[in-house]
């Protein structure tokens, strides 16, 4: 018989097994997470496991919602998905009301989540549930050789500490969780900041042939600080793969990597958010301004 629970009553170890399991057949790859590096995962993505809900079957988790609660009376679906032989069974429906409900519950206004444009099975269940799209994120790489211009700006350098910092200053709102101060703060490897006229760019090169942009976060509407700094990434980087991973909004930074000759993944996401008070994401826009694989 199936049960359903808070995800802080089951077993770490099958919950993760569950995960890995649910993103096997992952939209852009498996995702396999080893055991160190789940308290990280969940870290990153603001996942608090007594608000989180599963449905078990015995020992086993059959499928999972993982819930981030934010600031400003928001909570976040950081993910969700199921075990490829409980689909079908309805737990995604009847996980997704049960979190809406109890983010009500709790007071808050809104509940938001990213999911991939291409995943049409979720994005149906979650349309169904007045989910509505706030913005497209999408990922960009710049190939090594490619030509870069010189930066004529002055670039300001910091570490994480300064990253988290900048990042809870800023007040730029309607941006997907993991380029937050939260999620930034929570990365384990060393990280390096660097900002420009109201832009800063986040990154680690702990391989220096494959940088991976955290977070790129541009105050700005004309970006000009966001091309400052993808120029300088460039030269500091020329043999090196740059790639920033489907979390950039165009009019925060995404239009200035396109412009910088960064090219745009062809798989995006959408961030989607739901009113929990007025009629949709609409309202939430005029307002306080995971992935599925069940």
């Amino acid at each position: 018989m199936t049960m359903l629970s808070s995800a802080e009553e089951v077993d770490a170890q099958a919950l993760r097994d569950a995960f890995n399991t649910a993103f096997a057949d992952y939209l852009i790859g498996p995702m396999t997470v080893a055991a160190e590096g789940w308290p990280v995962l969940l870290a990153r993505q603001g996942v608090r496991l007594s608000a989180s809900r599963v449905v078990t079957d015995g020992s086993q988790v059959l499928a999972f919602a993982l819930v981030a609660p934010l600031r400003q009376h928001r909570t976040r679906l950081a993910t969700m998905g199921a075990r490829p032989e409980a689909r079908g069974a309805g737990h995604a429906p009847r996980l997704l009301d049960l979190v809406i409900g109890e983010a009500r519950a709790r007071g808050d206004r809104a509940i938001e989540l990213e999911v991939f444009a291409r995943n049409a099975r979720a994005l149906a269940l979650y349309r169904s549930r007045g989910f509505e799209t706030v913005a497209e994120l999408h990922g960009y790489t710049r190939r090594p050789g490619a030509p870069a211009a010189a930066a004529t700006d002055r670039i300001e350098e910091g570490g994480q500490a300064d990253a988290v910092a900048w990042l809870e200053a800023c007040g730029v709102d309607g941006l997907p969780f993991q380029l937050g101060a939260q999620s930034i703060a929570a990365v384990a490897t060393p990280l390096k900041a660097w900002r420009c006229a109201g832009a800063q760019l986040v990154f680690s090169d702990a391989d220096p042939t494959r940088v991976t942009v955290l977070s790129l976060v541009d105050a700005d509407a004309r970006q000009h600080g966001s091309r400052q700094l993808a120029r300088v990434l460039a030269t500091h980087y020329p043999q090196a793969v740059l790639r920033m991973p489907q979390l950039l909004r165009l009019d925060r930074g995404g239009d200035a990597l396109a412009a910088e000759g960064w090219t745009r993944e062809p798989l995006h996401q959408l961030l989607l958010r739901r009113s929990l008070r007025g009629t949709g994401a609409a309202a939430e826009r005029s307002g306080d301004g995971g992935q599925s694989a069940a």
